[in-house]
């Protein structure tokens, strides 16, 4: 179109829309019309108005049309025919989109290729082109549209040599709109001079893999018929003549979860580059679905294998470079909503660059202040006063140990206010973007990160080269639209659109893809590229095949010329989820492993049909590898060897001598090469340290509570990990769950909502989706577990057996606790009870919440910890104390019952000290010896910290 249009219309070329801009733009078009009344759009629709997924179904009907050379009128009339409101409303978008393009000198990929056929179809037109082109060559004729055929048609002449290359096995794109019909209809629709249905010729050599590799596809495609070929050519296509002497491989490996598969297909990369000398550009590992990249990145960096993703896997707002930028953009617009996690996330990122333990110290220093400067308040939690200090609510007195912690937050406070400066002085999205990504302020340098990435980059780091292309899109994209977003409100609008757009970022798409990486990416992505070695990732049922009806709400797929087309067939969903399995298939040159899911329980992961037409008998494999096929696995590997008292002697003797080999080893400039293996660098052979501070000051009360006594009783060492080192583990989902149903619980008892079943479960519903499941399926049964536990809930609530008097309120109490020594403690005792009730005797009890699938025996209630704590908050707080009750709501009362399991602990007796007391003042001891020591329990196994703890076996210290 550039070259051929005329100088008025290009004198300055329209900018081609990119995809993920594309549904931003339509979403904002689209509810501009309907709150101007510009269009009719249908009632049922409206609650979907605000979605990025109706926009791209919008922006699928209208490319549709495009593609179907439906003006939008033509649009507009066939939705009314049709009796589809929605295709007649977009008919009357479809042409204010046209005005607004021509307005804002853009384009999108569908406009430009209707322009492009509307022109070569014009008689100027057809004459300069078909006098142009002698031969034209088309590759993956089988992924083509109507449009583009369109185009082709147009483009050949009479004295025009057309050849199209493709296979119909491998048509993957039809969500894109291509049409596997186009190819069989190719010898009809392009006919010789003589006007003879053009030849069809069968390319029967391939030079790409061996027969093993030929016969798994096979298989897999089987004898499905292809269109109107003849058998006899489907036969001779399905049968290429491979190389006699390429060998190949396929084979089937089975794990028990995601994480297992991701390090072991790490770590048989790892081993394929060291032991058979294969470069690393020369391995892939193909995805399903971009959801399953971040795992397998992260297993394949840890184990020191480098990674390539393209950047248009990965929608540019999840980059982590422009994750960083984007974070500090948004707290320079409004520093005001700014979160506790938003202000840790950007002093621990590559800008403030302090570590876990720096801002641990840090935030420590700041509760201590507030609790000197108002003893009678519990302090705010340390990340609130972090942030306060970052917003500069709050200041703090340096100490030796916090001095750099503190000057990394004023270089940040003072990065922040330079750019909120620039914003409100109305610079440029970019211009403010180029402040936080160089740091520069005046003539200081607050933070050395770009450079630190560029020197990365210069060294050969794989990481730093995509970190850096990622924030080059990210300036792309602010460029694009410096015009349209300037000041305040400009700027936090380019930060909802940034954020919104769900498709990658494409102008980034090959940047960083040509180092000597392993490639991570989606079977549609990987279509016509190879490697020698190729991992496949996703065969499992409902994820590989996909059979998800495709954009169900407007059905784009279904508009046709004349109306309303048939509806997707699941036997044509599942027909091109096979295609594009022996797509993936087909990428490798030598080796082939697929990594699949399998679970013994009956809702988990199943292998997906696809494995049993392989016909390859899967090997389970259990657990992580043992070792990491690296430097840092053979030293831990040796180290453990030589500390093994059920090794033999000369082993073990082996063992010391090649961790010594190692320890020598040196480069050329007397730098160790293994530095790992040097004893001196071993903490367990180390001299212990400790703290010259006591975790809690002499002459200052414990504090507990009663989760807390109960932990502390339990195992000491997780809870000091917990609540003093704040070694932080993701929540589990059963902690979430129990969150959201004390909540919606917190809610109908304080009349906030409705006490029935459909209010709660519409509350559960809005934020279900914020809660993270390994699975769908996992998602779905939890969320019928949910229903039940309010369900059971709301039957509690209602009986009446006792009076509610309040939820969720907090007591605190201060007693003297007896210490074995017979001397006391002075316990600060803080409690928030779930539900206070009064009983009939006028007494007060305690009741617990309960969200736990198994809980304890009724045998152990009577000594339950939290329980006997709750009762003596309320007793010292002056109340009649009746007791306490565990309501257990994931546990029927009795089989078939609708009510919760109720678990009652008798009122405190009047015995001096109470049972309960006793435990407060074992616990008390415990934490002013700091006798953090580990003790084996039923809950073990499902320690998030049993791999470093030394009651467990792989918890072991090595010292050798």
């Amino acid at each position: 179109m550039l070259q051929h249009g005329t100088t008025e219309e290009y004198r300055e070329p329209p900018r081609l829309l990119s995809g993920a801009e594309e549904d931003v733009r339509i979403r904002d078009l689209l509810l501009g019309a309907v709150e101007d009344g510009a269009i009719a759009w249908p009632d049922d629709l409206s609650g979907a108005l605000h979605t990025l997924g109706l926009a791209n179904e919008v922006r699928a009907v209208l490319a549709r049309a495009k593609e179907l050379g439906l003006d939008p009128a033509q649009l507009q009339r066939l939705g009314a025919k049709s009796g589809r409101p929605a295709w007649e409303a977009l008919g009357v978008l479809a042409r204010q989109e046209n005005e607004v393009m021509v307005l804002e000198n853009v384009i999108d990929y569908a406009e430009l290729l209707h322009r492009a056929v509307l022109w070569a179809r014009s008689t100027a037109g057809r004459l300069a082109l078909q006098q142009q082109y002698r031969a034209i060559f088309v590759d993956e004729y089988q992924d083509t549209d109507p449009l583009q055929v369109a185009l082709l048609e147009a483009l050949v002449g009479p004295q025009t040599t057309l050849v199209a290359v493709g296979d119909p096995d491998q048509s993957i794109y039809a969500f894109r709109g291509a049409d596997v019909s186009g190819i069989f209809d190719f010898p009809r629709r392009f006919r010789s001079a003589s006007g003879a249905h053009a030849p069809i010729v069968v390319l029967r050599h391939t030079r790409r893999f061996g027969p093993e590799i030929r016969e798994a596809a096979a298989r897999v495609i089987g004898r499905r018929p292809l269109g109107q070929l003849d058998p006899a050519t489907a036969q001779a296509h399905r049968n290429p003549v491979c190389e006699p002497d390429r060998e190949s491989a396929v084979s089937v490996e089975c794990f028990d979860s995601e994480a297992t598969r991701a390090a072991h297909v790490a770590q048989e990369i790892r081993i394929a580059h060291l032991r058979q000398g294969r470069d690393w550009s020369t391995m892939a590992v193909i995805v399903r679905t971009s959801l399953s990249i971040p795992i397998v990145h992260r297993a394949l960096l840890q184990a020191g294998v480098p990674a390539a993703i393209a950047a248009d896997e990965i929608p540019l707002r999840l980059e982590p470079a422009v994750a960083v930028l984007l974070n500090a953009l948004d707290i320079a617009c409004d520093p005001e909503r700014m979160t506790a996690q938003a202000a840790a996330d950007l002093l621990t990122g590559p800008i403030g660059d302090l570590d876990a333990w720096q801002l641990r110290r840090l935030g420590r220093l700041l509760r201590e202040q507030a609790r000197t400067s108002d003893p009678s308040c519990s302090p705010p939690t340390s990340d609130d006063l972090i942030r306060d200090l970052v917003r500069g609510v709050v200041t703090v007195a340096p100490s030796p140990e916090t001095s750099d912690a503190l000057a990394s937050v004023e270089r940040v406070r003072l990065l922040l206010d330079t750019a909120r400066g620039q914003i409100a002085d109305g610079s440029t999205p970019p211009d403010v973007l180029w402040t936080l990504w160089s740091g520069r302020v005046g003539g200081a340098v607050l933070h050395g990160w770009s450079e630190r990435l560029r020197l990365a980059a210069l060294g050969g780091s794989n990481s730093a080269h995509h970190d850096i292309d990622a924030v080059l899109a990210l300036f792309e994209t602010a460029e694009r639209a410096a015009l349209r977003f300037r000041g305040v409100i400009g700027m936090k609008n380019l930060l909802i659109s940034l954020r919104e757009q769900q498709i990658p970022a494409e102008p980034i798409a090959e940047r960083s893809i040509h180092v000597n990486a392993v490639r991570i990416l989606t079977a549609h992505r990987a279509k016509g590229l190879e490697w020698d070695a190729v991992w496949i990732i996703g065969a499992e049922e409902g994820v590989w095949p996909d059979l998800r009806t495709r954009g169900s709400v407007l059905e784009p797929d279904r508009l046709t010329r004349h109306g309303v087309g048939d509806p997707v067939r699941a036997a044509d969903l599942l027909a091109e989820e096979r295609r594009l399995f022996f797509v993936a298939l087909t990428r490798a040159r030598s080796s082939v492993v697929v990594a699949i899911l399998a679970s013994d329980a009956g809702g988990g992961p199943q292998p997906s049909r696809f494995i049993n037409d392989l016909g390859i008998t899967p090997v389970p494999i259990h657990g992580r590898p043992a070792f990491a096929a690296s430097t840092h696995g053979l030293v831990a590997h040796l180290r453990v060897v030589a500390a093994d008292p059920q090794a033999s002697p000369a082993l073990r003797s082996a063992a010391i001598d090649r961790l010594a080999l190692l320890a020598a080893a040196s480069g050329r400039r007397g730098e160790p090469l293994v530095p790992v293996a040097d004893p001196d660098r071993w903490w367990g052979v180390r001299a212990q340290t400790e703290n010259p501070r006591p975790l809690r000051p002499e002459g200052e009360p414990i504090a507990l509570s009663g989760s807390g006594l109960e932990a502390m009783l339990t195992c000491p060492l997780k809870r000091y990990l917990e609540h003093d080192a704040h070694a932080d583990v993701p929540r589990p989902s059963s902690t979430k769950f129990g969150s959201v149903i004390h909540a919606v619980a917190d809610y109908v008892a304080k009349g906030e909502v409705p006490a029935d079943l459909d209010s709660m479960d519409m509350l559960v519903d809005r934020v279900w989706s914020d809660l993270r499941f390994e699975a769908s399926w996992q998602s779905e049964s939890e969320r019928a577990q949910a229903r039940l536990a309010l369900s059971r809930f709301l039957v509690y609530h209602l009986r009446g057996d006792r009076t509610l008097l309040a939820t969720e309120h907090e007591y605190r109490a201060e007693i003297a606790v007896p210490t074995s020594d017979g001397a006391s403690e002075v316990v600060r005792l803080r409690g928030f009870l779930d539900r206070i009730e009064r009983d009939g005797a006028g007494r007060v009890v305690a009741i617990d919440l309960k969200n736990i699938r198994n809980p304890g025996p009724d045998s152990s209630v009577p000594t339950h910890a939290q329980l006997g704590v709750y009762q003596l908050l309320l007793r010292e707080n002056g109340e009649e104390v009746g007791g306490a009750a565990l309501v257990q709501l994931r546990v029927p009362a009795a089989k078939g019952a609708d009510d919760p399991k109720v678990q009652f602990q008798a009122p405190l007796g009047n015995e001096v000290p109470t049972w309960v007391e006793i435990e407060l003042g074992q616990a008390a001891e415990l934490l002013r010896s700091e006798g953090f020591v580990a003790r084996p329990n039923a809950g073990c196994r499902y320690c998030p910290y049993r791999l470093v703890c030394p009651s467990q076996g792989q918890g072991d210290q090595v010292v050798a």
